[in-house]
């Protein structure tokens, strides 16, 4: 073979990508990509079986989206169904702060609440969930108490700064200074008379009897036990109420001589504090609400009581609806509306989200709507969509 002859095989191996002996180069197979950025070689558009990249990664995308949209809506529909859930149990909306509440209470028509938080009082009004007008500013410390007079000309509150003060819910400004309530400290309670002419203040000592009008003290009721825990008017006015913090009684009072009326109602176990008293519209009947996780629902006419125990919690508020017929207990872990005359629960607990935060309860003078503290929140729900559970 010449030279001519074996430079011409070779080059003809070459060109086929064949190595001598007839083996193709590894090479010689590997595909060229296009300016579109598509193969041109082996697995290419112009081969058997050829995937087109772009395609895959267009398809992967368009997938993604689908379920990113699939995903947001059924979110979109559950959260639709909770609040379609929540509104039939009675849920009717909120309001909300950056800080705790405190204490809370209507105002007599029912279209405004006060509410404190740490040591101011702001008001709400309960159609629109907002702030209105400036807040009651004095105090130097949380306040822990409040009571609007029945008029809702005045506002009393109470508060970890060891004074009791009355304002003009008008002017939002206090009058005159920080009351006289005489052996009373550390007050934790306060409740107008109907009439608005007395202010009750409960706390270590007993509890103070305020004349508005004349801005004096005319006197205390005196605690056995040392201290009371709660307090409340009946809706006469002739008498008060009062939670002992020993022996998980409760104490009845005459307003004119301030003398003690028959023996102390009930007798709770553990003989702890009372801490929550309150009458229908009627005054034959009176709730309260202990640490022993119980509620009593007294005869003020006989004495009897009737026991209502399910919350997980000790009780530290209670309400009676006008007519008696309902109850409301609250304690930190939940919020129960009981049927009295068959004393059993209706409907379930009042907006559990598995938070113990329920801080204080009031309600609205119609007697429908329940104001709910859970920490930063004030809910509000209808009793009677409630009952229905």
């Amino acid at each position: 073979m010449t030279t001519v002859q074996r430079d011409r095989i070779r080059g003809a191996q070459r060109a086929a990508g064949l190595r001598s002996g007839g083996v193709r180069r590894s090479g010689a197979a590997s595909s060229t990509v296009d300016a579109a950025g598509g193969s041109s070689g082996p697995g290419g558009p112009g081969w058997p079986g050829a995937v087109d990249r772009g395609a895959v990664w267009f398809a992967g995308v368009i997938g993604l989206v689908a379920a990113l949209v699939v995903c947001v809506t059924l979110a979109w529909r559950a959260s639709d169904q909770a609040e379609d859930d929540l509104a039939a149990r009675g849920f009717r909306g909120e309001v909300s702060t950056g800080k705790a509440f405190r204490a809370v209470a209507y105002d007599p028509d029912g279209t405004r609440i006060y509410a404190a938080t740490e040591n101011v009082v702001t008001v709400w009004h309960t159609a629109t969930r907002r702030a209105t007008g400036k807040p009651f500013t004095g105090h130097s410390s949380t306040v822990t108490a409040l009571a609007v007079s029945a008029d809702g000309r005045l506002l009393a509150t109470t508060s970890d700064d060891a004074t009791t003060r009355l304002w003009d819910t008008t002017t939002r400004a206090e009058i005159g200074g920080p009351i006289d309530t005489g052996i009373v400290v550390r007050a934790v309670a306060l409740a107008f008379s109907p009439d608005g002419s007395l202010l009750a203040v409960a706390g270590d000592g007993g509890t103070a009897l305020w004349d508005v009008a004349n801005k004096r003290l005319l006197g205390a009721l005196d605690s056995a036990s040392g201290a009371h825990a709660a307090v409340a008017f009946s809706p006469d006015g002739t008498r008060v109420a009062t939670g002992d913090v020993s022996g998980g009684t409760v104490t009845i009072w005459d307003v004119a001589s301030r003398q003690q009326v028959g023996e102390p109602l009930g007798g709770h176990a553990g003989n702890g504090p009372v801490s929550t008293v309150a009458y229908d519209a009627s005054g034959t009947w009176l709730a309260d609400g202990s640490t022993d996780k119980a509620s009593f629902v007294y005869n003020t006419l006989t004495g009897e009581h009737t026991e209502f125990r399910q919350n997980e919690e000790a009780v530290h508020a209670v309400l009676l609806s006008g007519d008696g017929r309902r109850l409301v207990t609250a304690s930190s872990q939940d919020v129960i509306i009981w049927d009295v005359p068959s004393v059993t629960q209706v409907g379930r607990p009042v907006g559990p989200d598995g938070s113990a935060d329920v801080k204080g309860v009031a309600l609205s003078p119609d007697g429908d709507t329940l104001a709910v503290i859970r920490d930063h929140r004030i809910q509000f729900w209808s009793v009677r969509a409630a009952s229905r559970g």
